[in-house]
């Protein structure tokens, strides 16, 4: 079943999600969102041999695209010998690359820039060698902002090694969207004013703002509403393998992640009530041919 588009059709969803995340820069790195990045990135630790990614810190250069502030950059730092963020938001990059500052890490081994790879004209700056030939390329709870995934893969593909480069994305499953009403529905896919996202969304407007804390379970994450930046509600497991290998990508495997069936998000709806929505969490890699 093909992922459901959200997509707004009054602003380019680009500069909506690049408002939106240079708004929510300073206040995102909330204990949810660790605690949930944590989560996949253990995940992800724990299949290195399986994602066929060599995971050297003498050799492995790392790609991690809508980086955010780099909270899963930070867990695969110690595997690579250089990690490259790239953000659509400046103000994500400029917190990014702060923390690697204080952290005494040098830029030639760890750093950010403000970059759109889906852009129709590419910025010169790209052209760099050193945004090329990567090893791996990670991208986190960030296609379901895009409004052409199949465009952001093969653009991610681009930047590996051909024969041994790895793209490994990290993602919602299909799942239902929220209705204006507060409910879950089958039917619908217009964009919610409740559809969360538990990496990239800590909105300040109380109109829409979601709880923080833990509810005392280990898959229960409480967060606010980012709906407007929100293109797709999940993807199918038939989507990404048919992108991947489109892209050229070969060895494709897609496996689940996160604790149980997934992790239960709790938002508040448009009238104040609670809403819990299970979302299960895919891991796809694929390897460049």
């Amino acid at each position: 079943m093909a992922s459901a588009s959200t997509a707004p059709v009054v602003e380019d969803i680009t500069e909506v999600n690049r408002k939106f995340f240079n708004e929510q820069a300073e206040n995102y790195n909330s204990v949810s969102h660790q605690e949930v990045i944590q989560i996949v990135g253990d995940e992800l630790l724990k299949r290195k041999e399986w994602s066929g990614v060599a995971w050297d810190e003498d050799n492995t250069r790392l790609l991690d695209y809508a980086c955010g502030t780099g909270l899963i950059s930070k867990i695969l730092a110690p595997y690579t010998k250089q990690l490259i963020g790239m953000d659509l938001s400046e103000g994500m990059v400029d917190l990014f690359n702060k923390s690697v500052q204080d952290q005494g890490i040098p830029s030639e081994e760890m750093r950010a820039i403000v970059a759109n790879l889906c852009a129709d004209e590419l910025d010169p700056v790209l052209s760099d060698p050193d945004y090329h030939d990567f090893d791996a390329a990670i991208s986190t709870f960030a296609l379901h902002h895009f409004s052409d995934v199949p465009l952001a893969i093969n653009r991610l593909v681009e930047r590996l090694k051909k024969g041994t480069g790895v793209l490994l994305t990290i993602d919602f499953r299909t799942h239902d969207p929220v209705s204006p009403h507060g409910t879950l529905s089958h039917s619908q896919h217009q964009h919610s004013d409740q559809h969360e996202h538990h990496t990239h969304e800590n909105h300040p407007d109380n109109q829409h703002q979601g709880l923080e804390e833990s509810e005392g379970s280990e898959n229960t994450v409480k967060l606010r509403s980012g709906h407007h930046t929100v293109t797709h509600n999940g993807f199918s497991e038939e989507d990404i393998k048919r992108w991947y290998g489109e892209a050229g990508l070969v060895d494709i495997d897609i496996v689940d992640v996160g604790p149980g069936k997934g992790v239960t998000m709790v938002v508040k709806g448009p009238t104040g009530e609670v809403i819990k929505m299970q979302k299960s969490l895919f891991l796809a890699k694929g390897r460049r041919a």
